[in-house]
């Protein structure tokens, strides 16, 4: 007899494994995965149960035909987070890696005795191991648990137990027909579980890829009744049963209850499979191959991708019928005469297939929030759009989970017309930037200053910043512009000029801004057309509009900025020299060619490509690349162009 000490204690066992307590069938979950991990094919459970169910289960054991227990190998008895297996990527076996499935005794018995080749192992709660030599050879792995607590006892004799260990090892047991779990010497039924079996050969294949596939094929769909303890994978087995790799369908986590496993037996499928993309995450459930015959593969699996998706509509049906009964029971559905709608049918079919489209939209929501989702769908069936209806059901089917929850936070905190209208502006003005950058770049001859260009910023002057008012626009004589400025802006009531200044200016913007103290911010815009390189004719004609304004003394308040904005495709020598001159303002990169009064009377002479690449481009950039919004067809000429935006 020999004795040694594990390299832990009792309380490091009992935290480590926290997670089993009070869970019987966990705990015995994790010996038979261990005998499958050893190369068990056959396992049996046997026990004896009580006469008319008074008192324990006793004689506890549980048999396999694998390889054993080397209990000569110390890492494997006396240290606790050690273990021999290694789980391969994408396989079931081994399925243990941390060594910590011997140990879960500690919730269901006082200790477990382990027999195995000559030898006998014996673990308890105190942290000692005893090892003792026995006469007899024994083949495979036999575990008794002694002294097993009443949750064990309960746990083996319900009628549960069949259930836990078919939803448990069900999956996997259809799998490949060489591995038999026994309980008192009755072979698992695993029948129960299993809602529909669908049985493909490769006669049931599209021409195409029958073709391709030259030896037998085999392939099986089971539908459960209960969810199993894998995810819905496709599981790849080659010509002998034995499973090659395995991956996840794409149809996990939509809340909807379809769950399934395919099982496909072809000798294409090698061990080259083991490095699949395994993407849950994504909603088309990329799978690449590598290899030979990649293609064909993919063709198989994009195959019964299609026959799931056609399997499962009739299933969530179903269930879409009890998810209206319940909505209707918590009194989430609204007042529909308030959304004018007196068709019950047409609203509950809506949130029917809202459901069929996206049931996690509905699934393990609170009361509340299944009564806002509720309106928000009265909202669209009362707007009699079934265009409209058609897209946002399509876009939510798009959404994941995590994207659904944000929308709905969003949702509860604004109105939805809210968000329409906000993305509708975003939209708005990333087309206005990239049809100008067209009308600058691809129409540089034809766009002209007034027909194209003006009637343009008429509507967009949110390009030379927020909040602006359109004061004045399309060739307003300078005169009159002063004057009205004054009686509506400045509050003057019949103003006097001191000049009589003339010329026409084809934008003036004006805001008010707090900054303690009032301040009204004005821009002056002269735009030439993109054919047209601005120079020292076009300069004397930006700063003439700002003499001629700067003389007028009701324009020289404390409070009052003025900007002026020459604008073109490109300048020459001249003003570049200019802006070099003025740099000391630290404006250079905005073109600013003169400053005087402290700053509040400005000359800028800018390019378009610094307005709409270098301002508006970074700040549009993000939004753009995050919404990914199409850019819009059709408009071919400057005129049409101009007619798309302003409409």
């Amino acid at each position: 007899m020999a004795n040694s000490d594990l390299k832990i204690t009792a309380q490091s066992i009992r935290t480590e494994l926290k997670s089993f307590e009070d869970k019987p069938y966990e705990c015995l979950f994790e010996y038979i995965w261990n005998s499958l991990d050893a190369g068990a094919s056959e396992i049996r459970l046997n026990f004896s149960t009580p006469p008319e169910g008074l008192g324990y289960v006793k004689d506890v054991a549980l048999s396999d035909n694998g390889k054993g227990w080397d209990f000569d190998d110390e890492a494997t008895t006396n240290n606790f987070m050690s273990s021999t297996k290694t789980p391969e990527k994408n396989k079931t076996l081994p399925k243990g890696q941390y060594g910590r499935g011997r140990y879960a005794f500690i919730w269901i018995a006082d200790k477990i005795e382990v027999y195995s080749k000559s030898k006998k192992l014996t673990l308890q709660h105190n942290t000692n191991v005893q090892t003792d030599t026995i006469a007899d050879e024994i083949t495979g792995t036999r575990i008794e648990f002694i002294g097993i607590n009443g949750s064990f006892s309960d746990a083996l004799a319900s009628d549960r137990l069949q259930n836990e260990l078919a939803i448990e090892f069900g999956w996997f047991l259809l799998e490949n027909n060489k591995y038999r779990i026994y309980i008192n010497d009755k072979l698992l039924n695993i029948s129960s579980i299993i809602k529909d079996s669908l049985e493909y050969k490769k006669v049931d294949l599209p021409k195409e890829l029958q073709r391709k596939i030259v030896d037998d094929f085999f392939a099986r769909i089971i539908i459960w009744e209960k969810k199993p303890s894998e995810y819905s994978k496709y599981y790849f087995i080659d010509r002998l049963g034995k499973e090659l790799t395995k991956i996840n369908t794409g149809l996990n986590k939509k809340s909807d209850e379809f769950w399934h496993s395919v099982y496909i037996q072809s000798s294409l499928f090698t061990n080259d499979e083991q490095d699949l993309i395994d993407d849950e995450n994504n909603s088309q459930a990329k799978i690449e191959f590598d290899g030979t015959n990649s293609i064909t593969k993919k063709q198989i699996i994009d195959f019964f991708k299609k026959e799931l998706i056609n399997i499962r509509k009739p299933y969530l049906k179903k269930q879409s019928d009890s998810m209206y009964e319940s909505l209707v029971v918590d009194n989430a559905i609204p007042d529909l005469a308030e959304f004018d709608i007196y068709d019950e049918q047409s609203f509950s079919e809506l949130l029917k297939t809202v459901y069929i489209i996206s049931p996690t939209l509905f699934t393990n929501r609170s009361n509340a929030e299944k009564k806002f989702i509720c309106a928000t769908f009265a909202g669209l069936l009362s707007t009699r759009d079934d265009n409209l209806i058609k897209v946002v059901l399509e876009q939510l089917q798009e959404l994941t989970d995590d994207e659904k929850r944000d929308l709905l936070d969003i949702l509860s905190r604004t109105r939805l017309s809210n968000v329409v209208s906000t993305i509708k502006e975003i939209d708005h003005r990333l087309e206005v930037i990239e049809k100008i950058k067209i009308l600058i770049s691809e129409w540089e001859k034809e766009t002209l200053e007034v027909k194209h260009l003006q009637k343009i910023l008429d509507n967009n002057f949110w390009i030379f910043g927020e909040q602006f008012r359109l004061f004045s626009s399309t060739e307003g004589a300078l005169k009159n512009v002063i004057v009205k400025y004054a009686t509506e802006i400045l509050n003057i009531e019949n103003p006097e000029l001191a000049n009589n200044p003339r010329g026409e200016v084809d934008l003036f913007l004006t805001k008010t801004e707090s900054t303690g103290e009032s301040i009204q911010k004005n821009i002056v815009v002269e735009l030439k057309r993109a054919s047209k390189t601005l120079g020292k004719e076009q300069y004397d004609q930006i700063e003439g509009y700002m003499r001629k304004i700067k003389q007028e003394n009701l324009c020289n308040g404390e409070n009052q900025l003025w900007e002026f904005y020459l604008i073109g495709k490109d300048y020459n020598d001249e003003i570049s020299e200019k802006i070099e001159a003025a740099r000391n303002f630290g404006e250079k990169a905005r073109g600013l060619c003169y400053n005087i009064n402290d700053g509040r009377f400005k000359i800028y002479v800018r390019k378009w490509s610094d307005i709409l690449e270098v301002e508006w481009g970074y700040k549009m950039k993000y939004l753009k690349e995050k919404l990914k919004i199409k850019q819009k067809d059709g408009a071919n000429t400057p005129d049409e162009i101009t007619k798309e935006i302003i409409s």
